[in-house]
């Protein structure tokens, strides 16, 4: 079974393709070389025997005797071709019995077959040129092309014969790198498979290549890192909600069983609205949660523009400072320019209001809570801070985790998941939430990220 499939893997289809692109190459150069050699060797004769037959033309018939005598004798390869013939095409002299049948017009042609001088019955392409000379004779000059043939033959033999190591190499090597990348695949396609039955801990294989396997292993793993977060992430916000919801319906439902068991309407009716009261509290932390989780998971191009985030401030410090006023809260408002960054607004509006809400909320009478806006090195920059209980320094690490109360606000009401919300709007913004300590109180700053 592994046997099929690794043949049938696209790595193998890839060898196999590299062969047949290896094997028609191979073949397009060899052919090339065939043909050009055979067109390169006939143009040269052609040239050769047009060029001897123009200054031979001329000579006398003793001279043309005495010639072609010199060059027969020494055309030990018989490929020459050579013969005088009268004006009644009768031969004269030569090597030639019969006039070919080409034209007489001083030009190259090119005969299939002409018998061989010397042999009974063997013929051989030649190419031959029959010029007219001043007296009426006919001279004509040849040469054989059997060993362009030969050489051709060579050609395609070597061919033939390099072409199949050549296909078994480029097969091996196909093979081999189909293989390497075969078992890459398999070793991934097992710890993805194990993973999938529970072992989420496993990674897929990386190694220290830099192809695209190797990259998008490395992407799943990081997807993997991010999805073991989310999932720790989940657990916990699931044993918050067990032990935030768990204490209050404990207290509902020992408040109902007292009521029931009294007799008296009025204090049954105190224990239902205090276990309305409870569930209230309960509810709020669900629909903070939904809420966290609505901001956490959704796309970060959601409806973003560009927002100015001093107009968004001066809306909201319209709106609290009557609240700050009537716990006699100084507040103040520090803008010089627009601020424009590319958000969503109501988002914005959400995150800078759980500030300045804390801010009051924690402030004692009396106090004071500033706003600012401003761009410090070209980055925009939010700032509340107030004069309130502020936060110990060894808890000043968990207060953007969720569900965390600090020992000092456990008196106030809420849900412990407004700074968190805060993080994560400023974290889709790329904007980072700070804390820092205003001696008294407590100074938090959303900061634009360096790019």
């Amino acid at each position: 079974m592994r046997i099929l499939e690794f043949f049938r893997s696209s790595a193998v289809r890839v060898a196999l393709a590299f062969v047949l692109v290896t094997t028609v190459a191979t073949t397009a150069v060899f052919g090339l070389v065939y043909f050009r050699i055979g067109e390169a060797n006939e143009a040269r004769n052609r040239i050769i025997l047009e060029t001897e037959a123009a200054k031979s033309v001329d000579r006398s018939v003793e001279e043309l005797r005495g010639a072609f005598e010199v060059r027969l004798t020494n055309d030990l390869r018989r490929i020459d071709y050579a013969a005088l013939f009268d004006s009644n095409r009768k031969a004269m002299f030569g090597n030639i019995d019969a006039l070919p049948p080409i034209p007489v017009d001083g030009k190259a042609h090119y005969v299939a077959a002409t018998h061989v001088p010397g042999s009974d019955n063997r013929i051989e392409p030649v190419i031959f040129v029959a010029r007219q000379r001043p007296d009426g004779n006919i001279m004509v000059l040849g040469r054989s092309l059997l060993e362009t043939l030969a050489f051709r033959r060579t050609v395609q033999s070597a061919l033939l014969a390099g072409l199949a190591p050549m296909l078994l190499l480029a097969l091996a090597i196909g093979a081999y790198f189909a293989r390497r990348s075969s078992r890459r695949l398999t070793a991934i396609h097992d710890t993805i498979a194990r993973i999938m039955k529970g072992d989420t801990d496993l990674r897929l294989p990386v190694g220290s290549r830099r192809d695209p396997i190797a990259r998008i292993s490395r992407d799943v793993n990081l997807m993997l890192d991010e999805i073991g977060r989310l999932l720790v992430q989940l657990k916990g916000v699931g044993d918050n909600i067990a032990h935030d919801l768990r204490s209050p319906l404990a207290v509902v439902h020992a408040q109902l069983e007292r009521g029931l068991e009294s007799s008296s309407d009025e204090q049954l009716r105190t224990v239902a609205k205090q276990a309305l009261a409870h569930i209230d509290k309960a509810m709020l932390t669900v629909a903070a949660l939904l809420r966290l989780a609505d901001v956490e998971y959704s796309p970060t191009s959601r409806n973003f523009q560009s927002i100015d985030l001093s107009a968004i401030c001066a809306d909201l410090f319209e709106f609290y400072e009557p609240l700050a006023e009537s716990k006699s809260i100084k507040m103040t408002l520090e803008t010089k320019s627009p601020v424009q960054i590319q958000g969503d607004g109501d988002l914005m509006r959400e995150a800078v209001s759980n500030l300045i809400g804390n801010a009051i909320k924690f402030t004692p009478e009396n106090g004071s809570v500033g706003i600012a806006v401003f761009r410090e090195n070209g980055l925009p920059v939010v700032r509340v801070r107030d004069s309130g209980i502020g936060v110990e320094p060894a808890e000043r690490d968990k207060i953007f985790q969720r569900f965390y109360r600090t020992s000092s606000g456990h008196r106030v009401p809420g849900s412990g998941l407004g700074l968190s919300i805060t993080a994560a709007i400023a974290n889709l913004h790329e904007l980072d939430l700070r804390f820092n300590d205003n001696n008294p109180g407590a100074v938090f700053e959303m900061v634009g990220r360096r790019r």
